[in-house]
């Protein structure tokens, strides 16, 4: 808990308003250009999605290898008895600001809507924070394992961004089974509002995060084993 809140204080910063800033702007520039495109604002905001949650998800990367390359890491480890409180912490952190900024990024879009169009309805702008906030906490674990893995800022953007974008683009279609695999296409489609033919919302939610999970687990073995030094 203690690393928990230090890791929040600390993200208080003029870089993570900036971000939050960043991923307002990209939102209501998307639902301003629902309109010429005869969709609702709503559409517009889901169309964002993703990108929000790739910006998170190259935040947490961002943050966790950092600490390695600056070697801030040392007194949070020395500050505790074992490893495993603050990777945690770091990641509970860094999850609430993931989710914390989908959730905001609902309520300005409800509130904004009726500026570019027709007011979504509350249980309709509900249903897509959440899968906003899901896909952003998903992502957030998932540069957060990298970063642990890595421990160097250019590689764990490179591996993120490159299994995201060009790496689950070359995959999908290739098989019905391997794209329900792809956790990134997984989540796209579900901040677009869609699930694979044949398939249920919970499926897609345990396709999406089992993989990033298991990764997360494994960055926690790598963290508690391996020489901080190495």
């Amino acid at each position: 808990m203690r690393t928990y809140r230090a890791e929040l204080l600390r993200s208080t910063s003029r870089a993570t308003g900036c971000l939050l800033l960043l991923c307002l702007c990209l939102a209501l520039f998307s639902m301003s250009n629902a309109g010429p495109q005869h969709e609702p604002p709503l559409w517009g905001f889901r169309q964002a999605a993703i990108f929000v949650a790739t910006l998170l998800m190259g935040r947490a990367a961002t943050v966790t290898a950092g600490d390695f390359s600056s070697g801030t890491i040392r007194p949070w480890i020395i500050s505790t008895r074992s490893r495993g409180p603050v990777f945690l912490g770091k990641l509970a952190a860094s999850l609430t600001i993931a989710v914390g900024t989908a959730v905001l990024m609902g309520v300005s879009a409800y509130l904004a809507s009726g500026v570019f169009g027709p007011v979504p309805s509350v249980g309709a702008t509900a249903i897509a924070t959440a899968q906003l906030a899901l896909a952003c906490a998903a992502l957030t674990v998932f540069g957060h394992a990298v970063g642990v893995m890595t421990r160097s800022v250019p590689v764990a953007l490179t591996v993120t961004l490159g299994w995201i974008l060009p790496a689950e683009a070359v995959l999908q279609g290739r098989s019905a089974q391997l794209d329900r695999w792809l956790p990134g296409s997984v989540l796209h489609d579900l901040t677009l509002g869609h699930v694979a033919p044949g398939g249920t919302t919970a499926g897609a939610v345990f396709h999406a995060t089992l993989p990033l999970l298991l990764l997360d687990a494994a960055a926690l073995v790598l963290f508690l084993r391996r020489d901080i030094n190495s």
